[in-house]
């Protein structure tokens, strides 16, 4: 029995244990997407999720459609954070805005969106997105339909959306690095007007030029950057009319000298340091391993983890092993919630779904079927039989 005395102090101490479970869930608990209803787009004739994840994982064979759905998400989230820049100054029909992104996003052909419309229903395509932001005190909903004749605009949609905070930031990094042809990919988007490099590419050149900014990068981040240049003992740094350099020591390396790894990381260093990637933002990664060695991949991954935990939710598409099982090992270490979409897709029929925490468990994939393929056939020869 406590006594009279020591009640208080025991009462006391229990709220502020209260207080960090708390705020220990809501750190891990800040996600800006909260749930998505898709029904007939490209190879899907539903996908639905009730609740995102901080860090969520797309995996899947070839033609299943993981690309694609992280385009989906990126296109629609960074309308809205365009919308809610543009429209401090100026009216913005926010459905125009939309189709616009969609149109540049996909870059469709001469039928343009209803490109997009599943060809397995040739029903409407029809999108509803949940937004709720815990930190920025933001929530509203996102929903448009249209049609496979549908060209260049959406009219079941709506004219505006509740505007976000300016600390908001949606970010896409494509599997192929930009620095390199950084220059190039302006001049023909910006410039020519001409098609080839979609607005993934675009819009993270148009961020990565943005000059450190002065101001607090949050302890975690900074954490986070130091360990992912001390992954190549350098740092890439920007230097006057847009051009990147790799320093290493005292020495420069012009972005065509230094290796593919570098250049990936390199990426999301610049964004944490001038701030565009920051804790109130979405970044969705495409095959983020690419051009990585499996070392240089765990570490990766882990600093992913340390995003997530930061306030950054996290969207991957990824058929890559050592992303996979890294993310289920640091997840379960760690207790934060992962959630993996597996895609599957048979011969005429729409893509199909299963939902794992990587948390709690390792799912059945076809990332781990084909390394258990492997050692089987290795197997096979030692005993001197074909396969």
């Amino acid at each position: 029995m406590k006594t009279t005395r020591e009640l208080p102090i025991f009462v006391f101490n229990c709220q502020v244990i209260l207080c960090a479970l708390i705020s220990k869930y809501y750190q891990f608990c800040i996600t800006m997407i909260r749930s998505i209803s898709v029904k007939n787009f490209m190879g899907y004739s539903s996908f639905k999720s009730s609740n995102f994840a901080d860090l969520n994982v797309i995996i899947g064979k070839n033609d299943t459609g993981k690309t694609g759905l992280l385009k989906l998400l990126y296109a629609t989230t960074k309308c809205l954070d365009i919308y809610s820049r543009r429209s401090q100054g100026a009216e913005i029909n926010f459905k125009k805005l939309l189709a616009e992104k969609l149109t540049d996003t996909y870059q469709p052909g001469k039928r343009g969106l209803g490109e997009l419309v599943s060809k397995i229903t040739k029903e409407k395509l029809s999108v509803d997105i949940e937004y709720k932001h815990n930190k920025l005190g933001y929530e509203d909903r996102l929903h448009f339909s249209f049609g496979d004749s549908t060209n260049n605009t959406i009219v079941d949609g709506q004219e505006a959306i509740k505007p976000i905070s300016d600390n908001f930031r949606c970010l896409f990094i494509p599997a192929k690095e930009v620095l390199t042809s950084l220059k190039a990919i302006r001049a023909t988007r910006d410039n020519l007007h001409m098609p080839g490099f979609d607005d993934t590419y675009l819009d993270l050149i148009r961020a990565l030029v943005i000059p450190t900014q002065k101001g607090n990068i949050t302890e975690e981040l900074k954490g986070v950057n130091r360990r992912l240049e001390d992954l190549f003992e350098g740092q890439i740094e920007q230097q006057v009319e847009d051009d990147f350099v790799f320093k290493k020591g005292n020495t420069e390396f012009p972005m065509q000298l230094t290796a593919e790894g570098v250049k990936k990381i390199g990426i999301l260093t610049t964004l944490i340091r001038n701030r565009q990637l920051n804790a109130h933002s979405v970044l969705f990664l495409d095959e983020p391993e690419t051009a990585l060695h499996p070392e240089a991949t765990r570490e990766l991954v882990e600093m992913l983890i340390l995003m997530a935990k930061s306030g950054i939710q996290i969207f991957i598409a990824t058929h890559n092993y050592f992303v996979l099982k890294q993310l289920h090992l640091s997840a379960r270490r760690d207790s934060v919630e992962t959630s993996c979409y597996s895609l599957e897709r048979e011969k005429g029929k729409s893509v199909s779904v299963k939902w794992t925490d990587l948390k709690n468990s390792f799912p059945e994939n076809p990332i781990s079927d084909e390394s258990v393929k492997m050692a089987d056939d290795e197997t096979k020869l030692d005993l001197g039989i074909n396969f």
